[in-house]
């Protein structure tokens, strides 16, 4: 790196002359892209724009007229030579007028002129010294401070003598032997072995026949409410479409593939599959829906006729004698009664109610003989489910959703959590697709059981989850709509923008639901690899 930075120190000193070549120009534009090169050019730019405006210092008086009187003086010197002194009984006339005819001619020349004082050059000098102190110098290459402690300290290792080899070494080695030699020939019983570790596999076992018994247990006493419920099922599922039980296979399948194996190939024929499972899904969910009247917490009253089904989550079902029910009557935590001239097409199904004088009801009760189920009943429930009924289930979740993403908008956690949605969609809406399946599928079966208390944990855990990723997946999408639109505070709007249209689309029951349980599940997905990359990381 030293020689490399040496070189084009010196190819930006001479850029700075005008001497570089192209080639070494085609070296220097390779080289712009270096911000260590950056800031030297930056420095000798400013450097050569400050001599640049300096005053150029003026130039010596003309050497003319000197040179002109030394060629004089030299030309009579050499044309003029002075005569030898006279030899010895000669006259002397002759060299005195020779002497007096020079030194008149020499007289006559001006005399040199001394040379021009150099203040004025001293000083212009000095001032271009304090400008160029002024500039900040150019860095140096590199500091060899903690290269040359380095080269020292090797030095004095090499110098150093190399410490004396015994003179031999099989005393050592013989004495080594017969240490061994003794060590093997004493008895067993002697040497220390440590002690082997016993494997005991009592309480692994132990656990695990008591849970075992417990699930045994607790399936024994819910079997009963369970085959109930499944035949309800059965029985609103044999209601819908079979197109809609082909989405629901096909989303969890693909869901499962992307969260096992996210390959982009694998990605790509996700987003298609996802696709499609909605269109299979959706529509016949919120028809089947849509033809029945679910009621929480609340009692319902029949009193003419109703073309689907009546469904009472929480609350008692009574039918009328001109009540004419075209589907399935169902009740949960509640009892039917029905009076005897009232029809109802399908079946009357009481799970953990009643439904007296109905011979042909499908009824099941709580389960008994299990310890501390005493609160476990409808009847501790009920008023729970009263009060959600009463109140407005829109309001309460667009303030649950607006409550998460306000908590997520402070703790700075949204911006991450929407980039992380942004750059893998495919893999959050499959692991948020899991995620809700492996919670709605337990809490309904705890439900169905008579197991209310981690029933109403799970369903609210669920809630909260979608609530949480809807508030994801709304922030996420105002952001970019509001970034598009080159609105302020893109953050701040965003969420604003996202918030609104979640409580604009609960007019819309179908976009709702598709805005609930798309949006939820993709947001949902999104939580649980963020904490899963945090983790790893």
């Amino acid at each position: 790196m030293g020689v490399e930075r040496a070189v084009w120190l010196d190819l930006l000193h001479r850029e700075a002359e005008g001497e570089v070549t192209p080639a070494e120009r085609a070296q220097l534009l390779a080289l712009d892209s270096d911000a260590a090169l950056t800031q030297v050019r930056r420095e000798l730019a400013r450097a050569t724009a400050a001599l640049t405006a300096l005053p150029r210092p003026p130039l010596p008086q003309s050497q003319a007229a000197e040179v002109a009187s030394e060629i004089a003086w030299s030309a009579r010197m050499q044309a003029a030579p002075p005569a030898g002194p006279p030899r010895p009984g000669a006259g002397v006339a002759a060299w005195v007028v020779a002497e007096v005819r020079l030194d008149r001619e020499l007289a006559r020349l001006p005399a040199p002129t001394l040379p021009r004082s150099v203040a004025a050059a001293v000083a212009a000098r000095v001032q271009v010294a304090a400008v160029l102190g002024q500039a900040p110098a150019p860095a140096l290459p590199h500091s060899l401070t903690a290269a040359l402690p380095a080269e020292i300290g090797w030095a004095a290792r090499l110098q150093a003598p190399a410490p004396a080899l015994p003179r031999s070494v099989a005393g050592a080695v013989a004495s080594r032997i017969a240490r061994e030699g003794q060590a093997e020939a004493a008895p067993p019983d002697a040497a220390v072995v440590p002690p082997r570790p016993v494997h005991n596999p009592a309480p692994l076992l132990l656990v695990g026949g008591l849970l075992a018994g417990l699930t045994l247990l607790g399936v024994t006493q819910a079997w009963p409410n369970l085959a109930a419920g499944a035949t309800v099922l059965q029985t609103l599922v044999a209601q819908v479409s079979p197109l809609a039980g082909v989405g629901l296979v096909l989303l969890l399948l693909v869901s499962a593939l992307v969260a096992w194996r996210p390959t982009p190939a694998v990605q790509r024929l996700g987003a298609g599959a996802f696709v499609l499972a909605a269109v299979l899904t959706l529509p016949p969910l919120y028809g089947a829906f849509g033809r029945s009247g679910v009621t929480v917490g609340q009692d319902v009253s029949v009193r003419g006729p109703v073309a689907g089904n009546v469904i009472a989550i929480g609350g008692d079902v009574r039918l009328e004698p001109g009540a004419r029910v075209g589907g399935e009557v169902i009740t949960l935590f509640g009892d039917v009664q029905r009076d005897p001239a009232a029809q109802v097409e399908g079946r009357v199904n009481a799970l953990l109610g009643r439904a007296p004088g109905d011979a042909g009801a499908l009824q099941t009760a709580p389960p008994s003989g299990l310890p501390g189920l005493g609160l476990a009943t409808a009847s501790a429930f009920r008023p729970l489910l009263g009060w959600l009924g009463g109140a407005a289930w829109s309001r309460i979740f667009v303030l649950l959703t607006g409550g998460m993403l306000g908590l997520l908008f402070v703790t700075g956690a949204a911006p991450l959590l929407a980039r992380r949605q942004r750059h893998a969609p495919v893999r959050t809406l499959a692991l948020g697709v899991l995620a809700l399946a492996l919670l709605v599928g337990p809490a309904l079966g705890l439900a169905l059981t008579g197991l209310l208390v981690p029933a109403l944990f799970a369903t609210a855990f669920a809630l909260l989850l979608v609530a949480t990723g809807l508030s994801v997946s709304a922030y996420d999408a105002g952001r970019t709509l509001a970034c598009r639109l080159h609105l302020p505070l893109p953050d701040a709007v965003g969420a604003l923008i996202g918030l609104s249209v979640v409580a604009a689309s609960l007019s819309v029951p179908p976009l709702a639901l598709t805005f609930a349980l798309v949006g939820g599940a993709w947001g949902a997905g999104t939580l649980l690899l963020t904490r899963s990359g945090q983790r790893a990381a």
